[in-house]
């Protein structure tokens, strides 16, 4: 038989491993949760283009290609086609003219 030491003991262990239990099962839980979220697909997609745009080349370069991309739409939107042709015309090359002198220039590489 044990003595009652040795059962008081066995108790206290008992509770501090329950314990330990609920903590590790609350941990658990939350790295379940945390890695469900970072399986979703619209997760993954927004973490990798806060990577890709945080690379400062790729930021140029992104900032670039939008600088294009909106300087030929302003240049062939449909609001100029209200003006006669030749008066489109002459708009169109002063707006690509002001719009390529104010994107940033590529240097060349070598």
């Amino acid at each position: 038989m044990k003595t009652p030491e040795e059962k008081d003991f066995l108790m206290e262990r008992i509770i501090a491993l329950e314990i330990k239990q609920k903590v590790e099962l609350e941990l658990l839980k939350l790295q379940f949760h945390s890695t469900v979220e970072q399986l979703n697909p619209l997760y993954f997609i927004k973490n990798s283009f806060k990577q890709l745009t945080a690379a400062p080349e790729i930021k140029s370069g992104l900032l670039d290609s939008a600088v294009n991309m909106t300087s030929q739409y302003l240049t062939r939107n449909p609001f100029l086609g209200r003006f006669q042709k030749p008066i489109k015309n002459i708009l169109g090359n002063v707006l690509m003219t002001v719009l390529n002198k104010l994107s940033p220039k590529k240097e060349p590489q070598h």
